[in-house]
């Protein structure tokens, strides 16, 4: 399908490929990985000829269509709507309707024999390019994309860089070509939507390349790994966990056959050394030169990673309570985002707060650290000391100073040795710490301004999306930095590693209040996968009509005097106090498991907290019971 054969690539002076080589064949599915810096973005230029390939070979079957997603995209002003950019995706198809609407208008005021032929033509090739499913289909694809229908009239240009590339992205995905280069595709999505890609990838009739730093989205969506190192290409059968056990193997392999081989060698420069002078062995010596000159000798290259271990520290221990959240409101004109919202964050705990863009995620965390105003109270609670990262805190770097510099202004505590080890884990190494913060790209600004809320040691940390300018390993470095940090987090992100390996608890907000899952991610998603809904949904198609359900269950008969309104809120009341008492029900059973626990038993401090917070979780439980009792009770005499 295309061979890169025998490539070289010379990028700002440094060499990022040397005679390398790729050959993609039909339908694979590939992983493109490796650190940051080595070149993917790159390649996928080469390959989409944006960039000119000057060493070596490429070679592609005869009109193969190529579609590439990046993030220069982003600089276009689309005029058009939503709903136009993604359609234009077919071109073929946009020029077929445009000959149509053309030759019907002809027809009405000058009507001849050749234009008819022409229109029918036109129309049955339509037809067969599948131009009568087209709109639907591009308009199922902004669905899945979780654009709201209202948008799909509206110009492109109107809205946010995320929104526009995911646009950008469903016109690619409608256009279908025979290669699809995808260099980062879910940067601009949330965990719905990425979901929805895995699945809508799994079914793509074609081949595609993807650049990610997502490994569970690898996982999901590659059957081929193509990994760059040392100006080479490495290629692996498999997804992103095969690769990562496959390579281990062969590294290890690779290091036993290197040390077999230096211990031969040596025994043979020893045996070499010490005859070289004897008569008697010249012919035996020589025999072991020659045999050493023809060795095909095992070169271990340095491995391209890096070794960091960095401690977010705390300066003082707080209390029990982080922060109490009571009754929180909060709307921008009519959209109502906190209605009643209650929740409470103790010493330890580490949330992550998920779920869909647009539901006040980002605005709960200002609303906790008291950027943002809302009605209701947020209450910190005794020592704590909270640090805030978010993508406007950019505007607070000091763009005159270098970066080892800017990260110094946080604390006098720290040597520059650790400065850089913190610089490092964030890909800023060597003299790039020198850098002038105004020099920065967005991307590298964002690092720059994370690494800061860090070290502040602080001990209680607010970060949204905190990954997103991260590569692989520097997000698995942080993970397993914030796994060890004394304090708490509430954090936002679409990262499904990155959660599973940090979250002990998960938040989400739902119909304006907080929901929490007293567990890890992986918990909570084998919970949400084995939940029975209590009260059926009706799923409305793209065009808002309602699919394959008879009418009568539609229209409910409503007595007089309750509007269908209300039992509906009702319906609604009971679903999420069924739900919640679900949840404290497994409270329940993991405090009563805890004071069966030897080291508690023998604790009598340690029972007595637990034995009350498991009576105020019942009276909670009981209250909640009782809530959902009563509105059952109204909800069956209204039926």
């Amino acid at each position: 399908m295309l061979a890169l054969n025998d490539f070289s690539f010379e990028f700002a002076g440094r060499y990022l490929y040397r005679n390398a080589r790729w050959h993609i064949k039909p339908n694979e599915k590939i992983g493109l990985v490796g650190l940051n810096g080595t070149g993917k973005s790159t390649l996928l230029r080469l390959i989409s000829g944006e960039y000119e390939l000057r060493e070596g070979v490429m070679s592609k079957a005869n009109n193969m269509k190529i579609g590439f997603l990046n993030q220069d995209l982003l600089s276009v002003e689309y005029k058009e709507s939503v709903r136009d950019v993604v359609l234009s995706g077919r071109e073929d198809l946009v020029k077929l309707d445009l000959d149509i609407q053309r030759l019907l208008k002809e027809i009405e005021t000058d009507y001849d024999e050749h234009r008819l032929n022409q229109l029918g033509e036109a129309q049955e090739l339509f037809g067969q390019l599948g131009g009568y499913d087209w709109q639907a289909q591009g308009e199922k694809i902004l669905e899945g994309l979780g654009f709201p229908t209202e948008w799909l009239g509206k110009p492109l240009m109107n809205l946010s860089g995320g929104w526009r590339m995911r646009a950008i992205l469903g016109r690619l995905l409608l256009m279908a070509p025979d290669l699809l280069l995808l260099d980062e595709p879910t940067n601009h999505l949330d965990l719905p939507t990425i979901q929805w890609l895995e699945d809508y990838l799994n079914e793509y009739q074609g081949t595609y390349v993807i650049v990610s730093h997502d490994p569970l989205f690898l996982d999901r969506t590659v059957n081929r790994v193509a990994e760059v190192a040392h100006q080479q290409l490495f290629h692996y059968k498999g997804n992103f966990t095969s690769y990562l056990e496959e390579k281990e193997e062969r590294d290890a392999l690779m290091q036993r056959q290197f040390e077999n081989q230096q211990d031969f060698i040596k025994q043979q420069m020893k045996f070499i050394q010490r005859f070289r002078a004897k008569a008697s062995k010249a012919a035996a010596v020589q025999s072991r030169v020659k045999q050493l000159d023809k060795i095909d000798r095992i070169e271990l290259k340095d491995k391209e990673n890096r070794d960091f271990d960095i401690r977010f520290n705390i300066r003082v221990k707080p209390g029990k309570v982080i922060a109490e959240l009571r009754n929180l409101q909060k709307s921008y004109g009519d959209l109502q985002i906190m209605q009643g919202a209650s929740g409470q964050i103790l010493r330890g705990d580490k949330i992550a707060l998920i779920g869909a863009n647009g539901k006040g995620k980002s605005t709960l965390l200002r609303m906790v650290m008291g950027t943002e105003p809302c009605e209701g109270e947020v209450e910190l609670g005794w020592n704590v000391e909270a640090s805030f990262f978010a993508q406007h805190q950019l505007e607070a770097l000091n763009l005159k100073n270098d970066l080892i510099n800017e990260i110094g202004t946080v604390s006098a505590e720290y040597t520059d040795k650790e400065l850089r080890t913190v610089l490092g884990c964030f890909l800023f190494t060597g003299d790039e710490v020198f850098k002038k913060v105004k020099v920065l790209s967005g991307g590298e600004k964002s690092r720059l301004a994370l690494a800061k809320t860090l070290i502040t040691q602080s001990n209680f940390l607010l970060l949204d999306e905190p990954t997103n300018h991260l590569d692989m390993f520097s997000a698995s470095v942080l993970a397993e930095s914030l796994n060890e940090y004394a304090g708490s987090l509430l954090f936002v992100s679409h990262d499904r590693t990155f959660i599973s390996r940090v979250a002990n608890k998960i938040w989400w907000i739902e119909n304006g209040v907080i929901r929490e899952y007293p567990g890890t991610y992986d918990e909570y998603n084998d919970w949400i996968r084995t939940r029975v809904p209590e009260v059926a949904t009706l799923k409305p198609s793209h065009k808002g009509s309602v699919e394959n359900v008879p009418a009568e269950k539609i229209e409910k008969s409503v007595p007089k005097g309750v509007s269908k309104n209300k039992i509906q809120e009702w319906e609604r009341q009971m679903e999420g106090l069924e739900a919640e008492i679900k949840m404290i029900d497994l409270e329940l059973a993991n405090l009563a498991l805890k004071m069966q626990e030897g080291d508690v038993v023998g604790n009598s401090e340690v029972l007595m907290d637990l034995i009350e917070a498991h009576r105020k979780m019942q009276l909670d439980r009981d209250a909640r019971q009782a809530t959902l009792d009563g509105v059952m009770e109204l909800w069956v005499d209204a039926q």
